[in-house]
């Protein structure tokens, strides 16, 4: 049974502070229990490249050969200067990485949880940072790539750069709050998943990964409504033209700040139904 807006206020279990505060509960015990969902995320990518060669070397060798096929392809129909473009590219891509798993890894984390949810007694939250954590592990290997790729272009790091970890930990503050959203939603309604992950291919397209905004003219004024162009700029700014960018930074704050009281309040609301979704 779904809890209907009136009876937030209601006496007892079912009053919205009370519903804030056990969501608060989960989420903060979830985190405690960090030696179990980081070690059921590392378990998961070592079953995905069991008996393999390269094992979880792989997740760095398939971005290398991705990331320097896009550098190639699209650098020579480019007219930055190729340097450049093969940063611009590799760190754009990463971030994409980062944000494109936390929105289509969230859609599923609650879904693919499904055996542990009816077999044992955790935090639902447990669920969210397993998945991130996964995701994380994931970025760290591909991040070894881009690493590589500034050092080979010249772009070493500026005092901007001293932002930049401030912006990582802004951008994964976002992917939880994306899995508590979006995990609900599609668990509910299953075929949420799709719509998103469609949505997200055509969102790659218009996100500035391959091409610059003086590429595209009139088009680059939809960038505005696009917000993964601003959490990609507050990392790729710093790295690669030794700016701040601040106008990014106001906007990707603003983002967070609505995502995650939005997510935390639909999360403490349904969270107790949720297991009655499967």
């Amino acid at each position: 049974m779904t809890l209907a807006p009136s009876q937030w206020s209601l006496s007892g279990e079912g009053r919205l502070p009370d519903l804030l505060k056990a969501g608060g509960l989960d989420v903060g015990q979830g985190f405690l229990r960090y030696e179990l969902w980081s070690s059921l995320a590392q378990d998961d990518l070592r079953q995905r490249y069991r008996r393999t060669l390269f094992g979880l070397a792989w997740l760095t060798l398939s971005y290398l050969v991705f990331i320097l096929a896009k550098i190639f392809i699209f650098g020579a129909l480019n007219p930055a200067p190729f340097a450049w473009f093969a940063a611009y590219v590799t760190v754009g891509f990463l971030i994409w990485q980062l944000l494109n798993s936390f929105v289509v890894d969230g859609c599923t984390s609650l879904i693919n949880s499904e055996t542990w949810v009816k077999g044992v007694q955790l935090p639902y939250s447990t669920y969210f940072y397993e998945s991130i954590s996964r995701d994380l592990i994931i970025f760290a290997y591909s991040a070894v790539v881009a690493g590589l790729v500034l050092l080979l272009t010249g772009y070493l790091p500026g005092w901007a750069a001293l932002s930049v970890p401030p912006a990582l930990l802004l951008i994964i503050l976002n992917g939880f709050f994306l899995h508590m959203l979006l995990g609900i939603i599609c668990l509910r309604y299953r075929d949420v998943v799709q719509i998103v992950q469609t949505a997200m291919r055509v969102l790659f397209f218009l996100t500035p990964l391959v091409w610059t905004v003086d590429q595209v003219g009139p088009i680059a004024d939809f960038l505005v409504w696009n917000p993964f162009t601003y959490l990609i700029d507050i990392v790729r700014a710093p790295l690669i033209d030794y700016r701040i960018p601040y106008t990014s930074w106001a906007v990707s704050l603003g983002m967070t700040a609505g995502l995650g009281g939005m997510s935390f309040l639909v999360f403490s609301v349904f969270r107790r139904q949720l297991a009655f979704w499967y």
